[in-house]
């Protein structure tokens, strides 16, 4: 059981492997298909030149647009600071705001105090003027007594205390206004200073944002360019591609024009001498099964191109030979394998020896032919098979069954 999916497996191992088999030209009847194919080809090559220059420019454009996202981030940043900044300061304003109007309010006390004062001392002026045109010696001369005159002089020495006070304090409060209105004004300015630099500051940092934005805009556009070129150019292509290809497999098909390996067959030598153990489809397989003594040598059955030459499992060691015209030869559960991959190879000459790695039914050859990656019975390929190859009695029914 393990053998046949083994062989199963190994077909379409097989159909897959001699799809890409060399081919022989007809340069004639392909000429005008050679030059389309060639300028296609060419077409191509300048596409994918373009697409890969639109490609450097679009990852410039992600870098250009990385860095412009870093620089506003860093902007960004800034404003953050400078709004909590702003804020910080506004606060301060409110405390200034507070100051000023106690200090307003006190220049406000003052100048009703120092309007007191200046009129008590305007009364103390006119008092004194008035005083002044009356003698002093009018006072000590109208005392009646010596306790008369100390009473007088007492009083005299109470008013001119009283108006040193009121001189004093008048002066006092005139030093504390100028004080207070040095101060208001000096705080106002500071402020003021202070809130037209944060809000210059904040409104060139929003100038740089918009430039940025603005440019950070013109990118990610030119950056959509781009990239819609790049579609446009990988479908593109991929378009031309599609057509080189199709154009690859209608060269092939006018290349090999009518199958020459249709003159081989019946024609073929077997690549051993033996018996047929199983033939063409029996349980599946895609070849047939040759027995032969250990060590014979297989040989080539037309000349052509060692496509694959090594160990494949079910199937032991293997050989694939290209001969051409989509014609393929397979020869497995060989013991020893005399030739490489890419080595050529002639009508007749040994590639292998006969084993039994892989096989169920001892040492025999495994021997399959595909042409244009069709398996065909190898039976009818080769010359004079019931004399060149004798048939197990137990494999004639099943071939009549086939």
């Amino acid at each position: 059981m393990r053998c046949w999916k083994g062989l199963l497996f190994g077909g379409v191992f097989l159909g897959w492997l001699v799809a890409g088999g060399l081919v022989d030209l007809q340069p004639g009847r392909t000429q005008p298909l050679d030059k389309d194919l060639t300028q296609k080809k060419k077409d191509l090559r300048e596409i994918k030149k373009e697409l890969s220059q639109t490609k450097e420019k679009e990852k410039e454009i992600r870098g250009k647009e990385t860095s412009v996202l870093e620089n506003l981030n860093q902007i960004e940043t800034q404003l953050y600071k400078k709004g909590k900044e702003l804020q910080k300061m506004e606060a301060q304003l409110a405390q200034t705001r507070e100051k000023l109007e106690q200090a307003r309010s006190q220049v406000a006390v003052l100048n009703k105090g120092m309007g007191r004062t200046r009129d008590e001392l305007f009364s103390r002026l006119n008092a004194l003027y008035k005083m002044g045109r009356t003698p002093s010696r009018t006072f000590l001369l109208t005392s009646q007594s010596y306790l008369d005159l100390l009473r007088i002089d007492k009083y005299l020495r109470v008013i001119i205390d009283s108006d040193a006070r009121l001189v004093h304090t008048y002066g006092h409060q005139l030093t504390l206004k100028q004080k207070y209105q040095e101060e208001l004004i000096q705080d106002q300015f500071q402020w003021e200073r202070s809130i037209a630099e944060v809000a210059q500051k904040k409104e060139e940092i929003k100038m740089v944002r918009g430039e940025k934005r603005a440019l950070l805009k013109s990118i990610q556009n030119e950056k959509v360019m781009t990239q819609k070129v790049i579609g446009e150019l990988e479908g593109r292509a991929k378009e031309l591609q599609f057509l080189v290809d199709k154009l690859e497999r209608e060269k092939s098909v006018l290349a090999y024009g009518k199958s020459k390996s249709e003159l081989f067959k019946g024609k073929l030598t077997p690549p051993v001498q033996g018996s047929v153990l199983s033939h063409f489809k029996e349980k599946g397989q895609n070849g047939i099964e040759i027995k032969a003594p250990m060590e014979t040598e297989v040989r080539a059955v037309l000349p052509g191109k060692v496509m694959y030459a090594d160990w494949f499992k079910g199937f032991g060691n293997m050989v694939i030979i290209d001969h051409g015209d989509h014609t393929f030869t397979v020869s497995a559960y060989c013991s020893q394998l005399l030739k490489k991959e890419g080595e050529a190879v002639a009508q007749g000459e040994p590639i292998a020896l006969v084993g039994s790695a892989g096989s169920l039914k001892g040492p025999c050859l495994y021997f399959e032919i595909r042409h244009r990656g069709k398996p065909q019975d190898p039976m009818e390929w080769i010359s004079n098979p019931e004399r060149t190859l004798s048939v197990q009695e137990g494999t004639k029914k099943v071939k009549k069954g086939l």
